[in-house]
């Protein structure tokens, strides 16, 4: 692996992946920017947006996609370094949660990215992302179950490039997660590593960063099981259904949060932490769940083109447009309002 490979964290939202940016952020060598997105940038090049030739420009200019990348390329790792730079660090990463959805599209335009992808316990991520977003509990569920199975399969694609790392072992197994992780990125260890919050408040980082983590807090065990607190009987039933034995798959027990079984696989049974080419020999423990954690996932919506099509604002080829409404009907939503209102950002908790 380079010693200037980028690397990017990603994740379900709520997982621990803005904990763990700010462990490798405190690295020496190592500055990871909060989150960026800049995939859905990446996306509007390849098409702008809504426009029906959208995907034509750069070939009506005699570029290639591949050419195209290169340019993105430029343009992106540019920013990253002098972002690095400015911080005195030789290396760059990104922690952006979505960025899961985009594995493949970031090596297109990074070939030597590297990626660390966080699982949590499907409650406590269920639990975060219907009470910071606008989601029912059972979209929140979903929202896990979609992206970490996105993750399994992409990291059996990427091989040694990409390192799955359960937010448990991190915060219960400290010094041997984190030696696993920055061995597997080829940096020198640190003590300090275990004391990030004593490394950002010295750097005067702000304590108050996305997410519901704080810099100047240390490394705790005490929200493993917070995510029970007040859960219904009917939540319980919609995550056992939902999840099912994909739980197991990642070492979890929905009944018991505290009852963490190994995630390991037999050539590796000593280490917490799994790479893409662990992951396909961990899959193949697994034979009953191989038709879930090979079925194609529905992308989420910040993946997909913006073309028209994509979010139904013009009719496409062999597609009718919308009917007006007739008169005297209830007024519909114009699909240009309807498009926008899917990317729109939450304003506000939502349960379910």
């Amino acid at each position: 692996m380079s010693s200037t490979a980028p690397i990017f964290i990603v994740g379900p939202m709520g997982s621990g992946t803005t904990l763990m940016r700010l462990i490798v952020d405190s690295h020496e060598n190592i500055a990871v920017a909060q989150e960026t997105s800049i995939m859905r940038a990446y996306l509007a090049h390849r098409w702008i947006p809504f426009h029906r030739h959208g995907g034509d420009w750069y070939g009506r200019l005699g570029w290639s996609e591949d050419e195209l990348d290169v340019r993105m390329h430029d343009f992106y790792a540019g920013m990253f370094e002098r972002f690095a730079a400015e911080q005195g660090k030789r290396r760059w990463g990104d922690k952006t949660p979505w960025h899961a959805w985009h594995i493949r599209e970031l090596r297109r335009v990074f070939p030597d990215a590297v990626f660390v992808a966080l699982v949590r316990h499907p409650g406590a991520v269920a639990a975060s992302v219907s009470e910071r977003f606008r989601q029912t509990w059972g979209g929140a569920v979903s929202h896990w179950v979609n992206t970490t199975t996105e993750q399994v399969q992409r990291g059996i694609e990427q091989g040694d490039r990409l390192l799955m790392v359960r937010y448990e072992d991190l915060v219960l197994q400290p010094e041997k997660t984190l030696r696993e992780v920055f061995d597997w990125l080829g940096e020198p260890w640190s003590d300090r590593l275990l004391e990030h919050d004593k490394v950002h408040a010295e750097r005067g980082t702000a304590r108050k960063v996305e997410g519901a983590t704080r810099s100047d807090q240390p490394i705790v065990t005490d929200r493993l099981a917070a995510w029970t607190d007040g859960r219904t009987p009917q939540q319980r039933q919609v995550l056992a259904d939902r999840v099912g034995d994909l739980a197991g798959f990642y070492g979890y027990d929905l009944t018991d949060p505290e009852k963490l079984m190994p995630f390991h696989v037999p050539s590796a049974p000593e280490r917490v932490t799994m790479t893409g080419t662990m992951l396909a020999e961990r899959r193949a423990m697994f034979p009953a769940l191989a038709a879930e954690l090979e079925r194609e996932i529905t992308p989420w919506a910040g993946k997909r083109m913006l073309t028209p099509e994509a979010f139904g604002v013009l009719a496409g080829p062999g597609r009718k447009a919308e009917a007006p409404a007739a008169k005297g009907a209830a007024a519909r939503p114009k699909p240009l309002r309807r498009a926008l209102s899917r990317l729109r950002p939450a304003r506000g908790p939502s349960r379910g």
